[in-house]
C-alpha cells in the first residue's frame, strides 16, 4: 500500500514539473522583450484628459435603468450586482444582458501561456502579495485625494455608522476580487474573476450615477472614477505590487513580472479601462503608477480618515502578540514615509523601521530558497492557497464574494442590502 502511494506521489510530482516548467518555459517565450515595447510617456497632460473620461458601456447601462424610475427593475439590478450566484436570471433587460456578453470576453492580445505563469505566481507570493495589498496598495490609493473623495462621499469603505464590520467586508470583498481573478481559471471563459470583473464594473457606474445626481463637484474633482482614478487602482493592485515585492527581497524573473502584469492588463480591460491607459509592459506600469502618483498624491481628510480606518482594521485583525506599532512600522517601510506623512501614519523611528524590514525581508528570502525547490514549491503552493482562503474566511465568515453596495447608495432608491448569512 506504502509503495502504491509513493508511486502515485512520483506520478503527481513529475506531471507537476512538466507543467510547471512548461508553462515558464511558453511564458518565456511569450514574454516581449522591453526593448522591443518600449513604454508610454505618461504625461501629466495625458492624464489630466483621463480625468474627463469614465466608461460609457457600463454608465449607459445604468442611466437606462435609471431613467425609467422603474423601482422593480432597479432593485434588480441591484440584486444581480450583489450576489455572487454565478447565474444571471433569465429575463433580466435587454440592455443588462447585453452588458454582460459583450464584457465577457477577454481582449483579443489575451495569451494563456502568460496568464498561467501569472496566476501561478500569485499562488506562490498570495500571503505576501495580500499583506502589500493593506500595507501598500490601498494607502497609495488614498493618497490621491481627488479619488478618495468618491470613497469617503459614497461610505464605500467608510461607513457614517458602522465601524468595523463595514470595513471588514470592504477589505474582504477587495480581497476576495483579487483571489477569484488571480486563481488558475479565474480568467477563463465563464469564470468567476470575469463576473467578479463585470460586477465591480456596474458598481462603478451605479456610484459615478449616485453621485451626479447628488451634487458632485465634478470642477474640483473631475469625473468620479475616471479613467485615471482607475488606472491608479488596476497600478496599485499590480505594477507596485511589484514593486513592493521587489522591496521585500522577492527575487521574480522577467517573465513572471510580465505575466503578472499581463494578468492585470487583461483585469483592467475587463473593468473597462481604456487601452491606451493599459500599460505595454511590467516597466511601464510601474511608470504609469508612480506618474499617477505624483500628478494626484495629496494631503486630505478624506484619506487620513480612510488611511485611519484601515489602520485600525489591521490592529483589529493582528493577533494579540504583535505590537500595534509594528504595523505602523510595516506601513512606514513598504509606502515610505513621504506617503505615510501625508496620510496621517503615526511616527515611527527609522531603526525601528529598519530592523523590522530586515526581519521581513529575512523571511521573504527563507521562502524563495524554499520556493525555488520544486518539490517544497508544490508544498508550499498548496500552503499558501490554505493560508489565502483562511485569511479571506477570518475577515469574512460567510466565504462568499456577495458584492456590497454603499448604504448611502441603496437607502437613496429603496433598496435593503442582502444581508450575509
Amino acid at each position: 500500500m506504502i509503495k502504491i502511494l509513493l508511486i502515485l506521489l512520483l506520478i503527481v510530482f513529475v506531471v507537476y514539473a512538466i507543467w510547471y516548467y512548461s508553462i515558464r518555459r511558453k511564458a518565456k517565450e511569450h514574454a516581449i522583450p522591453i526593448e522591443q515595447q518600449p513604454g508610454h510617456q505618461w504625461t501629466t497632460e495625458f492624464l489630466e484628459s483621463k480625468r474627463q473620461r469614465t466608461d460609457p458601456l457600463a454608465d449607459n447601462v445604468v442611466d437606462q435603468i435609471m431613467e425609467r424610475h422603474q423601482q422593480g427593475e432597479i432593485n434588480r439590478l441591484f440584486s444581480i450586482i450583489v450576489q455572487d450566484d454565478g447565474t444571471l436570471p433569465p429575463d433580466l433587460p435587454p440592455e443588462v444582458r447585453d452588458y454582460f456578453e459583450k464584457t465577457a470576453d477577454l481582449p483579443p492580445w489575451a495569451d494563456k501561456d502568460l496568464m498561467a505563469l501569472g496566476q501561478q505566481m500569485y499562488i506562490r507570493h498570495g500571503v505576501l502579495i495580500g499583506v502589500l495589498l493593506s500595507f501598500k496598495s490601498l494607502p497609495e490609493c488614498y493618497a490621491c485625494a481627488k479619488g478618495a473623495m468618491v470613497l469617503y462621499m459614497t461610505g464605500r469603505l467608510n461607513e457614517h455608522n458602522g465601524s468595523y464590520n463595514a470595513f471588514s467586508r470592504r477589505i474582504a470583498e477587495t480581497a476576495e476580487f483579487v483571489m477569484y481573478t488571480m486563481l488558475p481559471g479565474g480568467l477563463s471563459p465563464r469564470g468567476r474573476g470575469i463576473r467578479a470583473a463585470q460586477k465591480v464594473r456596474l458598481i462603478h457606474a451605479v456610484i459615478r450615477y449616485y453621485l451626479r445626481q447628488h451634487n458632485w463637484d465634478a470642477t474640483q474633482y473631475d469625473e468620479p472614477i475616471n479613467q485615471e482614478d482607475m488606472a491608479g487602482t488596476l497600478m496599485a493592485f499590480s505594477a507596485l505590487i511589484l514593486e513592493g515585492l521587489e522591496l521585500i527581497n522577492v527575487q521574480l524573473n522577467d517573465a513572471e513580472k510580465e505575466a503578472y502584469m499581463h494578468c492585470w492588463r487583461i483585469i483592467g480591460y475587463l473593468m473597462g479601462v481604456d487601452e491606451d491607459l493599459l500599460p505595454n509592459n511590467a516597466a511601464d506600469g510601474l511608470a504609469l503608477g508612480h506618474a499617477i502618483l505624483k500628478h494626484q498624491a495629496a494631503p486630505s481628510e478624506q484619506g487620513n480618515v480612510l488611511m485611519a480606518a484601515l489602520l485600525g482594521f489591521i490592529q483589529t485583525l493582528s493577533p494579540s502578540f504583535i505590537d500595534p506599532q509594528t504595523n505602523v512600522e510595516m506601513m512606514r517601510f513598504t509606502m515610505g514615509n513621504e506617503l505615510a506623512d501625508l496620510l496621517g501614519v503615526p511616527p515611527a523611528s527609522q531603526p525601528d523601521i529598519d530592523k523590522l524590514a530586515g526581519r521581513v525581508r529575512l523571511v521573504a528570502e527563507v521562502g524563495e530558497v524554499l520556493d525555488h525547490t520544486l518539490l517544497l514549491a508544490m508544498l508550499i503552493q498548496g500552503v499558501s492557497r490554505l493560508l489565502l482562503e483562511a485569511q479571506i474566511k477570518y475577515m469574512d465568515p460567510n466565504g462568499r464574494l456577495d458584492f456590497y453596495l454603499p448604504e448611502s447608495l441603496t437607502k437613496s432608491w429603496g433598496f435593503a442590502q442582502p444581508e450575509r448569512s
